[in-house]
């Protein structure tokens, strides 16, 4: 193999340190409960895509601003779901801006220091 053909994004992990609250929070935003709670994680299934919330462990390291790979979700508006996320606490990071492509983009800092991407085609 000589290159990596990538498919689609399949699971999209965020780990917290206070898992009770991010599930509460994600919840509420998502207006739904998770399909699968278990005591370290819980799970959406959100179209062909899992969000998978995870409570911090051993391999994590709190503390550090956020950045890295931020994994992006379709929204029919980016504009109104960058609202309703602020209003429950997330912090707009990066955007909501149009960008090269027309696309639409915002990242949003939930309030347990991940990054969340949302994209309108």
């Amino acid at each position: 193999m000589n290159t990596l053909e990538l498919g689609p994004v399949g699971n999209v992990f965020i780990f917290a340190p206070d898992l009770d609250a991010a599930v509460a929070w994600y919840e509420a935003l998502l207006g739904a409960a998770p399909a699968r709670p278990m005591s370290q994680l819980a799970v959406w299934q959100l179209g062909a895509t899992r969000l998978t919330l995870h409570a911090e462990d051993a391999f994590d390291q709190r503390g550090l601003p956020a950045t890295g790979t931020v994994a992006y979700f379709d929204v029919t508006d980016v504009d109104a779901a960058t609202a309703l996320c602020v209003a429950r606490g997330g912090v707009a990071h990066r955007g909501p801006k149009t960008v090269f492509s027309g696309e639409r983009l915002v990242q949003i800092l939930d309030p347990f220091g991940n990054l969340l991407g949302l994209r309108q085609p």
